[in-house]
């Protein structure tokens, strides 16, 4: 084992390898002097872990064939040992030095990173810049980290782009964390700095199970520190349901997952009366919580990563139904909200609220009755569920001489008891209650198959 004093963070992997490492130490695999890449296995929080970092002293972290070998039979080392594998990632490519063959023994990592997909935990932490084949790799791994001080992502750098297309561009604005956060919503983390970073990568590390025949641990059990809010009965009201979220969850911690990439939903990971579960709820705040393009395509990404390594489902409904328009509907929102209603089918438990309303489309795919495999679905008193609000159904009912005001049209089509007596809602409960029902019904449910061959499922989708 190696044992260093700590030291500056900044662009050392053995710094970040410390900071990692339970009590900072940790066992080399592969370490040579003339190559940019070292490998090896640390315990984290009592777990191991296999670990790779770039060495940007070396070569400019260029990796070269040697440094690509150390990789992937690290990656093959994982998958036999059954543990995850976490990258520290600073490297602009592969060795130009070497030409086409490093290019070709870097392969060799991006297919590990296919084949064990889903299998075995893969994380990036993105500590500095990262160009060509090594970005590709992050980028097919399932969780990417970025810090706001350092981190930079991309295909090509500036220079490139102003000698092929006279396009003047700086390294933040083609790949850094903020582009990377909202835009693309390639960075599923972004943390202020290094070492909230790599902190993060151990909160993950440990919320995971070592690998997708294994079961997330539980741990001890906490009280939900908020307090149980008031939701307001008028759907047109914004509502912040992270308020809600925070009188369920255990001490009211979560870690929010691609925050700022399709924000009219919340993909959160957190832990109920100690059992790791993943929360999805509808933001009313942005787009009134309507499902578009994006927070279709996140929450997809989202499902997988739950499902592959068996972490339970709750939906948190307050959902108006898809976001109408021409740039949605040209952006290909039945894609998208195609490839939400295919990643809704699970092996583990879905379990699902509604909270206030839940209309259209959207709502039966968040919802998850019986029907389409789902475990329970519970609604608030008072809550709404139809196939639209009042405003959308109110000029066909003209037409065919129904009039309605918002009283009866709840009475008559809206309200949660019509739901449960034709058997689409299994219990009414009260707002106070949710954290205790989820408990109930979470400490019943099991996975719909249970595995125990090592193999992959489904890839984990970038």
């Amino acid at each position: 084992m190696v044992k260093r004093k700590s030291r500056r963070l900044g662009l050392n992997p053995i710094g970040w390898i410390e900071e990692f490492s339970d009590s900072g130490k940790f066992e080399y695999l592969y370490s040579n002097e003339e190559v940019s890449v070292m490998t090896g296995i640390a315990k984290v929080r009592g777990e191991q872990v296999a670990f790779y970092a770039h060495r940007p002293s070396v070569n400019q972290g260029f990796v070269c064939s040697r440094g690509a070998d150390a990789i992937a039979d690290l990656i093959d080392h994982a998958f036999e040992k059954q543990i995850p594998i976490v990258a520290f990632m600073a490297s602009p490519g592969v060795s130009v030095d070497e030409g086409i063959v490093s290019g070709d023994h870097y392969t060799k990592v991006i297919t590990r990173n296919i084949k064990y997909s889903g299998v075995i935990p893969q994380i990036s932490v993105i500590i500095g810049t990262t160009m060509g084949a090594p970005a590709y790799s992050a980028t097919m791994t399932d969780f990417v980290l970025f810090n706001k001080a350092r981190s930079t992502l991309m295909v090509t750098g500036p220079a490139v782009i102003e000698k092929v297309l006279g396009e003047k561009t700086t390294i933040r604005e083609l790949g850094g964390s903020e582009v990377h956060a909202s835009k693309t919503g390639i960075a599923d983390f972004v943390d202020k700095d290094i070492a909230t970073q790599i902190s993060r990568a151990k909160r993950l590390v440990s919320f995971l199970p070592q690998s997708n025949i294994s079961h997330p641990q539980k741990r001890l059990a906490l009280q939900a520190s908020g307090e149980v809010p008031v939701i307001p009965r008028e759907t047109k009201t914004p509502f912040d349901i992270i308020e809600l979220v925070n009188s369920i969850v255990d001490n009211s911690e979560f870690m929010s997952f691609k925050h700022s990439y399709g924000p009219s939903l919340y993909c959160l990971f957190a832990y109920i009366e100690g059992r790791p579960v993943g929360i999805m709820a509808n933001n009313s705040f942005i787009k009134a919580g309507a499902l578009d393009c994006e927070s279709a395509s996140k929450s997809s990404r989202f499902l997988k990563l739950c499902d592959a390594y068996n972490i339970p489902i709750i939906t948190l409904i307050d959902v108006p139904g898809f976001m109408p328009g021409s740039a949605q509907e040209h952006h290909g929102l039945l894609r998208f909200g195609a490839q939400l209603c295919q990643s809704m089918q699970t092996n583990v438990p879905r379990l699902s609220v509604v909270v206030r309303k839940c209309y259209g489309a959207a709502a039966f795919i968040l919802m998850q009755t019986r029907n389409q495999g789902g475990d329970v679905v519970l609604a608030l008193e008072n809550s709404r569920v139809a196939i639209m609000g009042l405003d959308g159904a109110h000029s066909m009912l003209e037409e065919r001489g129904i009039e309605v005001d918002e009283q009866s049209y709840f009475d008559k089509y809206e309200r949660p008891e019509i739901a449960l007596e034709n058997g689409i809602v299994d219990e009414i409960v009260a707002t106070e209650d949710i954290r205790e029902r989820l408990a109930h019904y979470l400490s019943l449910a099991k996975n719909k198959e249970d595995y125990n061959k090592l193999e992959q499922r489904h890839l984990i989708i970038p």
